[in-house]
């Protein structure tokens, strides 16, 4: 089947079938989107969990900055 390895049986029975529908040309452009698609949801989901640690950080760092400013006041004796 094209080369594909075991693995892969469905990726390879999707590319056959797309090979035989619209050929070659057409089969390796839909396989060429379906990777570009796979590596743009990995991506996007690494993106996802930089902006939560972000957040994360910022929303602590800020609790930081309120708890000194309550600190700084109340024993201010």
């Amino acid at each position: 089947m094209l080369g594909c390895q075991v693995a892969d049986v469905l990726a390879c029975a999707l590319l056959q079938m797309f090979s035989t529908l619209y050929g070659q040309t057409a089969a390796a452009l839909y396989a060429k989107a379906a990777g570009q698609n796979a590596q743009a949801r990995q991506l996007y989901n690494a993106s996802a969990d930089t902006y939560y640690k972000a957040n994360d950080a910022a929303a602590y760092d800020d609790w930081v900055r309120a708890r000194n400013h309550w600190d700084y006041f109340y024993n201010r004796s």
